[in-house]
C-alpha cells in the first residue's frame, strides 16, 4: 500500500543557499534507498512537503522529520491512501536561485516559480490545493 503525507513547520533559523542545497543531497540518498518520492517546498522560513511511498517508509521519514532540530511546530496536515506515486523522484523547491543555477542543482524543482504543472490525475487533490496555497502565498517568519 502506497502513503502520501503533507505536513508543514517552520525553520528554527534562515536557510542559506549552500545548507539547501546539502539538505536536498542528503534527503535525495535517504529517501530514495527507502523508496520514498515527493516534493520539499521551502519558502518564507516554512518547509512543505508532500512525501509518498510505502507506507512504512513514509511513516519512518515522517518521524525523523519531527526529531529533526532544524524545525519546530511540524504539522501533518493529511494523510492518504494512494493508488500511484504522484512524483517520480524527490525535488526541493526553494527561492533565491536564479534561472541559471536551476539547471545545475540535481533535484530542484521549479515549483515555486509555477512553471511546474502537475498532472492533472493530481491537480485536483487536497495536496495539489495545499502546495499550491503555500506557493501563492506570502508566509511571514515567526
Amino acid at each position: 500500500m502506497l502513503v502520501s503525507i503533507v505536513y508543514m513547520s517552520v525553520a528554527t533559523h534562515e536557510f542559506g543557499e549552500d545548507e539547501l542545497t546539502e539538505m536536498l543531497a542528503g534527503a535525495r540518498l535517504r529517501n530514495e534507498a527507502l523508496g520514498v518520492s515527493g516534493l520539499l517546498v521551502v519558502k518564507n522560513g516554512r518547509f512543505m512537503q508532500l512525501l509518498e511511498g510505502p507506507a512504512w517508509s513514509v511513516d519512518d521519514r515522517f518521524a525523523a522529520i519531527e526529531r529533526d532540530p532544524r524545525h519546530h511546530t511540524v504539522r501533518s496536515l493529511i494523510r492518504e491512501d494512494i493508488e500511484r506515486r504522484r512524483f517520480d523522484g524527490w525535488s526541493m523547491a526553494y527561492r533565491g536561485l536564479d534561472d541559471s543555477d536551476l539547471a545545475s542543482v540535481e533535484g530542484f524543482s521549479p515549483f515555486l516559480s509555477g512553471t511546474l504543472d502537475f498532472a492533472p490525475s493530481f491537480d485536483r487533490t487536497s495536496a495539489a490545493w495545499l502546495l499550491k496555497w503555500f506557493r501563492d502565498r506570502d508566509l511571514v517568519e515567526d
